[in-house]
C-alpha cells in the first residue's frame, strides 16, 4: 500500500505552521527516498550542499536562504517543477515566524555604555 497524497512530504510542508513542522517535512522527504545526508549532498551536484547542512535542515531548522533549500530538494530527487512549490511553503512558514518575533527596542551595544578603565 502506497502512502496517500495527504501523507506525502510536500503535503506535510503545505500543512506546516511552524519551522519545526517544515523541518519534519524535509526529513520525511529524505527518508521517503531512503537517502543519507551524504547522498543528498552528492546528489545536489553543482548546487554545493554540505552533508552537515542537509543534517541541520532535517533536524534543527529550515535554511535561512533559498539556495540551500533548492540544493537539498534537488539532492532528494525532487523534479525541477516541484521546487517552486516547496520554496513557496518555506517562505510562508519563515515569514509567519518572522512576523511573530519581537524586535528589540535597543541593541545591547547601545543599551549599555562602554566603560573603559585607564591603564595602570
Amino acid at each position: 500500500m502506497s502512502p496517500s497524497e495527504d501523507d506525502s512530504p510536500f503535503a506535510m510542508a503545505c500543512r506546516a505552521t511552524t519551522p519545526t513542522e517544515f523541518v519534519d517535512a524535509l526529513n520525511e522527504l529524505r527518508r521517503s527516498r531512503r537517502l543519507s545526508y551524504r547522498q543528498v549532498s552528492i546528489n545536489a551536484g553543482n548546487l554545493a550542499l554540505a552533508k552537515s547542512s542537509a543534517h541541520v535542515m532535517c533536524t534543527f531548522r529550515p535554511p535561512k536562504q533559498e539556495e540551500p533549500l533548492r540544493a537539498f530538494l534537488t539532492g532528494c530527487g525532487e523534479p525541477a517543477e516541484a521546487l517552486d512549490g516547496w520554496v513557496e511553503q518555506w517562505r510562508r512558514v519563515t515569514a509567519s515566524r518572522a512576523n511573530r518575533r519581537p524586535r528589540p527596542l535597543l541593541s545591547w551595544s547601545k543599551a549599555r555604555p562602554r566603560v573603559s578603565t585607564p591603564p595602570e
